[in-house]
Parts: structure tokens; sequence; C-alpha cells
């Protein structure tokens, strides 16, 4: 029941969430971002999308009569380093949607409000990078984040003294009573658009054993609508800097680095900042807080590796490719890796310095595109090793030629429990999805156990286990999983869409009628709507130009260039009596379905 003054409330929130501010919204920024999150989608929630309108309406009548409801987000932990693990959350599709428009409806205001032009963060701008790029930052445009890049590299040219620094657990600690207070200073924003902000975020915080609503913890989310948030947060900090006697500033989110001259200078500024933030229930991070000289900043920014890289990727990108170019770069990875054992940076390896993993990912990306071999051994090391380069490790292993030996190896690590967070098990899913197998006995014996104990590891690991069981394990066994796992699987959204999201692998096969059966049980709409989406495909005479766009596509950033989420539409298509009139160039578009024993066995 509302308060009988919602009613006059109600046109503030019309004007926040009209049909058409929302679907431009989803067109151009949420789905953006739905793909871009760790865990995927078997149809990248093309049935919402073609369900939009709908959608649409029924968020207005729930916001306008006051009962909107934010879904149960999911949580998953990704390893920071040692064992300290960062809790992310997974928000479903129409609160991702809601959150975003709030965010942007107050994005424009808050960005003419800021005190300091250096302060780079943007958000992402909805365009895809391009190719396989390694882009080092976890937040906000690429265009920003080069931005912020290159001023600081300035500042070490310029100054004495750089003060580098950020604040510690800087979402875990952002209070919403005063995040509202900043953010109503700033914009003029109706109080009805301002509770309902701040009752998503307080809705998509952990809370756990039962324990009541803090206001405290921003929910780390793969979207911008937190950041741009978080983000003016620390306006009262930019402010300090800009009217402090210093002479260089930039901040990226809660990176910040300072040029000043003189020590002094250095230590009051840090003073300064950190008794800003205390006044907020902030603190700087003592660890990563540093006053370098001008010889320890050229060191810690690797400005002088940067440099050269950069000469090699200006000639890289003019189609230089030769042989003389490749041992140029695979020359000078070895003399900045300084090999130690088995892919272990040695001491002097500038790759071990705080913005060594920068340049490592870098010259990773142009060994790459210029086709060199990224040694298999490496990369483990790296996986085992260095939870900051593991995503990037798999994705490059994911290239190897002899990936069932380099699997051998990451299943002794999940046997071992090695892994103590739910991410690597997903980077784990997309490398086994997207490299290129050999069919053998003990591959498929150590991708069961694989399955088995990420099927243990909560919803994200079991929602992994389903896909790559899809790939390389027979139908019964896939059906078993899900059998086994029903309660788990009908309580989650996501593991929902995934159970149905194999579909494929069964539809005109003897099994069909048992999977069906294991559908329905779910008693799921979102099961529903992924099953009959596959089974369209499967029966229907003609695709819209749309999804033949996507279909036909190829997929360069993968090493099969297929996006396995494509693989099973395409599936589902090939059992349509009418495919060869579909797509009449499928495997020819796609060879990898052929050529690939793994997908040639899932029906194709």
């Amino acid at each position: 029941m509302q308060s009988p003054k919602f009613q006059f409330l109600q046109q503030d929130l019309k004007d926040v969430f009209s049909a058409s501010l929302m679907r431009e919204e989803w067109k151009k920024r949420v789905r953006y971002q739905l793909r871009k999150q760790l865990v995927f989608d078997a149809i990248e929630y093309r049935d919402y999308n073609e369900n939009l309108t709908r959608l649409i309406a029924q968020i207005q009548r729930e916001v306008l009569s006051g009962e909107y409801i934010v879904r149960k987000p999911k949580r998953f932990l990704a390893e920071k380093s040692r064992g300290l693990c960062r809790q992310m959350t997974l928000v479903h599709p129409r609160d991702l949607l809601v959150l975003e428009r709030l965010s942007r409806s107050i994005f424009f205001e808050l960005k003419s409000k800021a005190p300091s032009k250096t302060a780079f963060f943007e958000p992402d701008d909805g365009n895809f990078v391009k190719g396989f790029q390694q882009i080092d930052h976890q937040y906000g445009s690429f265009a920003s984040w080069k931005r912020f890049q290159k001023v600081v590299f300035g500042f070490a040219k310029e100054n004495k003294y750089l003060v580098i620094t950020d604040v510690a657990n800087f979402y875990d600690f952002i209070n919403f009573q005063h995040l509202r207070n900043i953010i109503a200073s700033l914009a003029n924003i109706r109080e009805a658009v301002l509770d309902l902000l701040i009752h998503v975020l307080n809705r998509m915080t952990w809370t756990p054993d039962f324990m009541p609503l803090t206001q405290i913890g921003m929910p780390q989310i793969e979207t911008s609508a937190t950041r741009v948030l978080a983000n003016a947060m620390l306006y009262e900090v930019d402010k300090v800097c800009e009217y402090s006697a210093i002479s260089n500033y930039a901040r990226f989110m809660d990176d910040m680095d300072i040029g000043v001259d003189t020590m002094a200078a250095a230590k009051a500024i840090v003073r300064d900042l950190d008794l800003t933030l205390q006044s907020r229930q902030l603190r700087l991070n003592s660890s990563k807080t540093r006053i370098l000289s001008q010889a320890e900043a050229f060191d810690h920014f690797c400005i002088k590796e940067n440099a050269e890289l950069l000469g090699f990727a200006e000639v890289i990108e003019k189609g230089d490719q030769s042989q003389a170019i490749q041992n140029a770069v695979t020359s000078k990875y070895e003399s900045w890796l300084d090999r130690k054992g088995k892919g272990e940076p040695g001491s002097q390896s500038p790759f071990k310095r705080d913005n060594g993993s920068k340049i490592h990912k870098f010259i990773f990306s142009l060994m790459h595109e210029c086709g060199c071999s990224i040694p298999d051994g490496d990369l483990i090391w790296l996986i085992k090793n260095a939870p900051a380069m593991r995503s990037t490790a798999l994705r490059y292993l994911a290239y190897s030629s002899n990936n069932n030996a380099a699997f051998a190896e990451l299943n002794d690590f999940v046997l071992n429990s090695f892994f103590v967070d739910d991410a690597s098990f997903v980077e784990i899913t997309g490398y086994l999805l997207h490299g290129r197998f050999r069919r053998a006995d003990k591959l498929i014996g150590q991708v069961r156990d694989f399955c088995r104990i990420a099927s243990q590891r909560g919803g994200v690991g079991l929602h992994g286990a389903i896909f790559v069981a899809s790939k390389f394990l027979p139908r019964e066994e896939l059906a078993s999983m899900l059998m086994d796992n029903l309660g788990k699987i009908s309580e989650d959204f996501w593991l929902c869409r995934a159970a149905a999201g194999v579909s494929p692998r069964f539809i005109h096969t003897p099994d069909y009628n048992k999977f069906h059966d294991i559908i329905l049980k779910l008693e799921s709409e979102d099961a529903y709507s992924v099953s009959n989406y596959f089974m369209a495909l499967s029966d229907d005479s003609q695709l819209s130009p749309s999804l033949k766009a996507y279909l036909t596509a190829s997929n360069d950033s993968y090493p099969q260039k297929l996006y396995f989420p494509k693989v099973l539409s395409l599936l589902a298509i090939s059992k349509n009596k009418d495919a060869k009139k579909l797509l009449p160039q499928m495997h020819a578009l796609h060879p990898a379905l052929k050529s690939d024993p793994f997908f040639r066995q899932m029906g194709f």
C-alpha cells in the first residue's frame, strides 16, 4: 500500500520511465552491458529484445503503482590476489534496465557539475572493442581511460614527486545516505526518483544471514550505472585537489595520481585527501599510497616499456606481420620476462612492477596480432599464480595447438582446489567452449571431473558445467546433470535459462521428451521462453534479417571464430527441415562446426 502523497510523485517517475527513453536505454546500453557480463546467456537475451514493448510496459506499471520489486541478484567471487576476492553481482535484465535508466537520468547533470576536468571516468559508450585487444581497466569507456593514462605519463616527466593512491575497498564502503546527499546537492533530481534509486541499490547489496539492510556497500555490477554514481562520490576529492597547491591531478574512478614538486606538498595532499574521505566514512588505501620520485615514477608506470610497445603497435597497425617484427616482439618479451623456470618472471622482470600487468597484457596483444605464439607454459604459470592475469592468459591459451595437454594441467589445479573463486571456473568454461581439443577418452574424463567439481561450486559453477557438458559429454550425462540439480536450478533465474539453453542437443532426438519433462518441472517462464526460442529455430520456415545477420557474422575475437551461444542457435537451425534454405552457407561461413570434433558430436 502506498501513502496518499504517492499520486503526486507519479509524474516525475513517468518522465524518467517513458517508453521512448527506456527503449533507447535498452538498445544503446543495456544489451551491451548484458553481453559484457561474465555469465553469458544461451540466446543473449534475444527473447527480451523481441518482447521489449511488453517488458517496458510491465516495468512502467510496477514503478508507477509503487510496486516495483527488485529480483534476487546472483553473487560470485573474483580473486584479486592471495585468496582475497572481490564480490561481484549479477542482476536481472529488467533491474539492469531500471538502474541504467535512473543513472542516465542524472548523468549529464552530474557531469556538468564535475569540479575537475581531469577526472576522466565516463560510462561505456556501448561500442564493442574490435579484435582481440586487451583492455587493462575494469570500468568506464576505453577512450576516457586512455586520456587518463596519457595525462599521468606526463606528470612523471613534469614533477619531482608523484603521489599515487586509491580508496580502500571503495565500493564496499559507499554509504547510501552520503551518496543521496551528494547527488541531491549536485543534480536537480526529484525526491521520488532519488528514493527509487536508493531503494534499488539497497536491494542489490549483500545482506547475508537474515541481517538488516545497512545502507552501505555499492554492488559491483558490470554496468555503467553504479560507476556513474560512485564517481560522483569523489567530486569532493576533486575539489580539494583543484584548490590545493599541486601541479597536476588526474583521477580515473578511485585511482588518483597527483604531481607535486616537494615532499612536503606530497604529504600534505595525502593528509587532506584522507581527511576528506573520512568525512564520508572512506579512507585512502594505505598499502597502495606511495610518494614516488621522478625516477621511481618512470619505473612504476613502465613509461620506457610503454613507449617501446607503442612503437611496435604502430608498425603492426600498418599491416606489418613479417618475420622480422615477430622476432623483434618475441625477443623483447623474452628479455622482459627474464625467464625463471617454466614461465615465471625473473627478479628483474618489469612484469613484476606495480603496473607490470599492463605491459604484460600489452605485449601479449601485440604478439597475438603479429602472429607470434605465446608459450603455453607461460600462460599456465600465470593462470596458476597471477589472478590479475588469469582471464587474459586463458583467452590466449584457447589459441593453443595443444589444448589437451594444457587442460590436463589446468584440471590438476581444479582437482587440488587451487581456485578459490567462482570467476576462475567461469573463465575456464569459456576456454573449454571456445578452444579446439582433440577427441580423446582421457580428455573426456578430465572434462567430466571438471563438470562434477564446478557443479558443486554454487550457481555460477553449475552454469558453466551445464554448457561444458553440452559440448563434450553424451546427452544422457547432460540430462542426468540437470535432473540431479533440479531443485537448485529451479530457484535460479540464470540456471533456468542455462538448462533450457542446451535444448538444441535434444531437439529431434529420442531423448527430447525426457529433456522436455525436466524443463517443465522447473516451472520457470524464462526456461520456457528459451526452450521455445530454440524450438522455433528448428521449426520455422524463415529467419528475421537481424537474426540472419547475427548467425552469419564471424566472431573473430574467438579462436574458432564462433561464440558458443551462436553455436547453440546454429545447432537448432541445423535440425530444421529447411536448414539448407535458411542458412545455405552455414558450414562454409563457420567451418569449425565440422572441423571441431566436439561441435560435430553435438549434431552438426
